[in-house]
């Protein structure tokens, strides 16, 4: 899917959101979720071949498989977590979109401590 029809059907989206809003309020942020899922989709799709090609890049590079999927899990963990808040303040629930953005960040963290460890590991190896 290209940009243009993602971004054509994200403006065919918000239109129906206003239309739906004004006659049946609460079923909007339904039609907003489902479209937020299916955009998702289309991306991760579209997405799936530059993921392979960052992976075999790495490989080639020398670098070491986990970082590469240590990356991939935190980017993953970013855009899942930014849908959901979005989802979230669309709904009127800015405190849960909050809770959301924190969680995000401490999965983050949780990721990202196997590479932490081998960086401090390295360090001191050198040092002494």
């Amino acid at each position: 899917m290209d940009i243009i029809t993602l971004c054509g059907f994200g403006i065919l989206t918000v239109a129906l959101c206003v239309i739906v809003r004004q006659i049946k309020p609460e079923s909007a942020v339904f039609v907003g979720i489902a479209a937020g899922l299916a955009i998702l989709a289309a991306v991760i799709t579209t997405a799936a071949p530059s993921i392979k090609a960052i992976a075999e890049l790495a490989e080639s590079a020398g670098i070491d498989g986990e970082f590469t999927k240590v990356l991939l899990k935190a980017l993953a963990v970013c855009y899942i977590t930014t849908l959901s808040a979005d989802c979230a303040r669309d709904a009127g629930e800015s405190a849960v979109a909050s809770k959301l953005e924190l969680g995000g960040r401490i999965s983050i963290a949780a990721i990202s401590l196997p590479v932490f460890t081998n960086l401090a590991n390295m360090v001191t190896g050198l040092i002494g």
